[in-house]
């Protein structure tokens, strides 16, 4: 008996929760060679590499959930706003 079989995974879904983790697996590597050390970009907190992963993911999801209320367009269209917001955290933040 598959232990998630109550779950209803698609293919998309199933492309999200590898990217997460490849996040988490990428994060892990690089926080083993390379230290991170808290720095000040644009965002009004001090962050580490881990802390702009989580705050783009968070508002990738958000960015998501939004487009389904709001906006009458495809939901792949939301990766374009949410990939642009994604990079900016990631390399600026």
């Amino acid at each position: 008996m598959f232990l998630l079989e109550f779950m209803y995974f698609t293919p998309e879904t199933l492309v999200l929760w590898g990217l997460v983790l490849g996040f988490f697996i990428i994060v892990a590597t690089l926080d083993k060679k390379r230290r991170s050390t808290p720095t000040k970009g644009f965002l009004p907190i001090y962050t580490t590499r881990g802390d702009r992963i989580f705050i783009s993911l968070m508002l990738t999801i958000l960015i998501g959930i939004v487009w389904l209320n709001f906006i009458p367009l495809p939901i792949e269209l939301v990766l374009i706003p949410a990939g642009i917001v994604a990079f900016l955290i990631l390399t600026r933040g």
